[in-house]
């Protein structure tokens, strides 16, 4: 711990205030899945555990809710199915990607570590942890932050991240320079075009319906460009 706080002081824990929009529940288990790219299933063992045999696994988060998560659980889940997915993740337990999520949370004194602005600093501390596979060992990282580095799949989605109070606000999910966007306060957090208030939903059905691209682009004032790419999105997601 001495290392931890030499390095980035005791930050506190970052808990948003109970009235804070990015904590209310927002999200099914099937939508958080869905922006996550991780199954309805998979949602709901890392909220609840779940049991394999006659062993049972603990969850990897804490949820306030039995049926919706919120925002910041969402972004949660979305990074630690970055983590899951990347090279680093790869034959790694459940149990310690867990124990290496508690570890930073307790570590650092943060809530919601996967969704806070300094993931890129503390991430080599996750790494090292879920690399060596325990807290003694993941304590060296500290000291060693460009040989434990974040996953690219978990660095991009830092990138893709606006943040608030220490904490996410908003997602970018096609990265920054797509104006798709995640965003609790538009559209009840669904994908949204940014600045337009149009959903990616919307723009399905629409040409779901028949009505062609051109038509689409036109009736919302944006480029056709943008209508691919925001159908290209919802293939992602809806897949």
């Amino acid at each position: 711990m001495t290392l931890i706080t030499e390095r980035y002081g005791v930050m506190g824990r970052s808990a948003p205030a109970a009235n804070d929009w990015r904590v209310g529940s927002m999200y099914t288990f099937m939508e958080a899945g869905c922006l996550a790219h991780v199954s309805t299933t998979t949602v709901k063992n890392w909220l609840f555990g779940y049991s394999s045999g006659d062993r049972t696994v603990a969850p990897l988060f804490h949820p306030r809710d039995e049926t919706a998560v919120s925002f910041l659980q969402m972004i949660e889940i979305m990074v630690a199915a970055r983590f899951r997915k990347s090279k680093l993740g790869r034959g790694v337990r459940f149990s310690t990607v867990r124990d290496a999520y508690t570890n930073a949370r307790d570590s650092f004194v943060i809530e919601y570590p996967f969704a806070h602005l300094r993931l890129d600093a503390f991430g080599g501390h996750i790494v090292h942890f879920l690399q060596q596979g325990g807290p003694s060992a993941s304590v060296q990282s500290i000291d060693a932050p460009a040989q434990w580095t974040l996953p690219e799949l978990v660095s991009q989605a830092v990138d893709q991240l606006e943040y608030e109070q220490d904490l996410a606000t908003r997602w970018f999910p096609v990265g920054k320079a797509v104006p798709i966007v995640v965003d609790p306060r538009l559209s009840t957090g669904l994908p949204t075009i940014l600045g337009r208030g149009v959903t990616v939903l919307a723009i399905r059905k629409r040409f779901k319906a028949g009505l062609r691209i051109e038509f689409i682009a036109e009736d919302f004032e944006m480029e056709p460009s943008l209508v691919e790419t925001a159908l290209q999105y919802w293939e992602q997601i809806a897949a």
